[in-house]
């Protein structure tokens, strides 16, 4: 017998019993809550009015008992007292009229036993009797207040003696009906109680009769269940850490048996991913490989990020000093070192366009606002392992004698782009496009003009400005954007300028204050300090000959120091 059939067998049995003690628990709770609703509806609101209006009829009399005792009788005291008195009456006839219908709706419910009806219609009797009376104790009240608006006194507390008649009648006599409704209410209770105890033994008795018999089909057919997941949690220990898996052995036909099953090609198909993450691990980030197969490959989202490119210099002219087995070599050993470093700083690399390399920094691989801060580490690490893969350069090109010169120029954007998934139905990438994109790539480029390494957004130096050391260089409008973007040159980490390089930064920005200002001469004087400290400095250079250009040709006077670069 399978286990799916052992399980129906069992649910069956159980099912059954469950249905006849449900059955009696039903019709036990059915008795409960007639009486429950019996003492709710009728006996506890017929408690609360009797007691209500014993009260009240003892507040009418005293109210009127004490303005008797009052010499003279005022105005307001009369008013107050009659003002009182026509409230207690309403509430009076009104708990009456309530207590009636109670009485008779309750005789006629079926709910109760007969003898249960029995007993209220005697109490319904021993009401109306009561409700009678009530009607002479407020004329009495009624006559000793008209007698005393009148200024009778004397006649007013002759009217009063009539107060004793009902003494009777609303003491000893609504005592015994509040007892009746009581005992009524008490015998209900002790009737529930008893049909809860009885609701309790037969669940204990359900529980009993389960457990002996779920534990003895489960002692049956337990053995070879658990040993078959025995040998499934043994195999799935294997696979944590990380040892050879054996298939499971399928012994049964039963549902475990099926869960082997299911469990081998579980296992195949981890070990299918895992093939794919490591193969395409080599051409897509393993990280976005990863977020691909588990989230699927259609997913694009607009997000804040930093983008990164950078540019070999002069690689043509490199390329054809080369034979192709060198440039090969040359390329895999250059993307080799700047890869490592980008991946060592969170980077996530995009994509490589001959000797360009495309990547960027996003969250959660860079925590919080980090992007831009790796990117420029990334950066200036990137020239560092530039500079040791030149030792290397012989090698790998053969050129033993005068190898090609390797330098790399980089830009770097921070702001919003959208990323994800990009591409035909048949071919996707995944990529960021947008503003951002085409500013990290213009800014790479850029590099040619001012004969710097790393250019940055105004925006990157923002984030980055506490872990690297920079200089503005321009307020400059790149081809395709109209709106001026400020740049910076990454100098290195922060800190760690030598005093040549923060001399030169102090002097330079001196010079560009006095350019924006169109104090040509003022900024020539400090470009040509700064030529003094560093006699190669691409941006001085650029700068003096501008204001050359400049002095020939001014430019308006809200120029602002805007620079136009249509290159592309």
């Amino acid at each position: 017998m399978t286990i799916r059939r052992k399980i129906f067998l069992l649910a069956g049995i159980l099912l059954v019993l469950f249905g006849v003690v449900v059955g009696a628990l039903a019709a036990i709770q059915k008795l409960n809550n007639d009486q429950i609703g019996n003492i709710v509806g009728y006996e506890l609101p017929l408690s609360r009015l009797i007691a209500e209006f014993d009260v009240d009829t003892d507040r009418y009399e005293l109210i009127i008992l004490r303005l008797l005792r009052l010499d003279p009788v005022s105005p307001a005291d009369l008013q107050a007292t009659n003002s009182s008195t026509r409230a207690l009456t309403d509430e009076l006839r009104r708990d009456v009229a309530t207590a009636t219908a109670l009485l008779s709706e309750a005789i006629q419910d079926q709910r109760y036993q007969a003898a249960d009806r029995v007993e209220l219609a005697r109490i319904e009797g021993s009401f109306k009797y009561l409700s009678r009376a009530l009607e002479n104790f407020l004329a009495v009240g009624e006559q000793t207040m008209g007698a005393l608006a009148d200024g009778r006194r004397e006649e007013a507390r002759t009217a009063s003696l009539g107060f004793a008649k009902f003494a009777q009648a609303f003491g000893p006599d609504l005592s015994e009906i509040r007892r009746s409704v009581a005992d009524l209410t008490a015998r209900s209770t002790r009737a529930v109680l008893a049909r809860q105890q009885l609701d309790t033994h037969l669940s204990v008795a359900l529980f009993l009769a389960a457990c002996g018999i779920g534990l003895g089909i489960s002692a049956v057919g337990s053995t070879r269940v658990v040993g078959g997941l025995r040998q499934l949690v043994a195999s799935t220990r294997a696979i944590e850490t990380g040892a050879e898996f054996v298939p499971v052995l399928i012994r049964t036909r039963d549902e475990v048996g099926e869960l082997a099953r299911s469990f081998n090609r579980m296992v195949e198909e981890l070990r299918t991913r895992e093939r794919i993450k490591d193969t395409f691990g080599k051409f897509v980030d393993p990280r976005i490989v990863s977020r691909l197969i588990g989230s699927g490959a259609d997913q694009a989202e607009r997000r804040t990020l930093t983008v990164f490119f950078s540019d070999i210099k002069e690689f043509s002219s490199i390329g054809e000093q080369l034979t192709a087995s060198a440039v090969v070599n040359l390329l895999n050993g250059y993307f080799g070192a700047v890869a490592d470093v980008i991946h060592a700083h969170h980077g996530v690399i995009d994509k490589y366009i001959g000797d360009a390399v495309m990547a960027f920094w996003i969250p959660p691989f860079s925590a919080g606002d980090d992007h831009a801060s790796d990117a420029c580490l990334a950066a200036l690490g990137q020239q560092d392992a530039i500079a040791a893969l030149r030792a290397q350069l012989p090698e790998l090109t053969g050129m033993r004698r005068n190898p090609p010169k390797l330098v790399a120029r980089m830009g770097i954007a921070t702001g919003e782009a959208v990323v994800g998934t990009i591409g035909s139905a048949t071919a996707r990438s995944y990529t960021v496009i947008g503003d951002t994109v085409n500013l990290a790539s213009r800014l790479e480029g850029i590099n040619k003009v001012y004969g710097t390494s790393i250019i940055v957004s105004e925006e990157t130096f923002r984030l980055a400005q506490q872990v690297i050391e920079a200089r503005e260089l321009d307020l400059i409008t790149v081809a395709g954007k109209t709106e001026p973007v400020r740049i910076y040159e990454a100098m290195g980490r922060a800190g760690e300028l030598d005093p040549q390089q923060s001399e030169l930064c102090e002097l330079f920005a001196s010079g560009l204050a006095a350019y924006r200002r169109q104090d040509w001469d003022a900024a020539q004087a400090q470009f040509e300090s700064c030529l003094r400290v560093a006699a190669e400095d691409g941006p001085t250079r650029l700068f003096l000959e501008r204001i050359a250009l400049l002095r020939r040709a001014p430019p308006p006077a809200d120029w602002g120091g805007i620079w136009r670069h249509s290159e592309k």
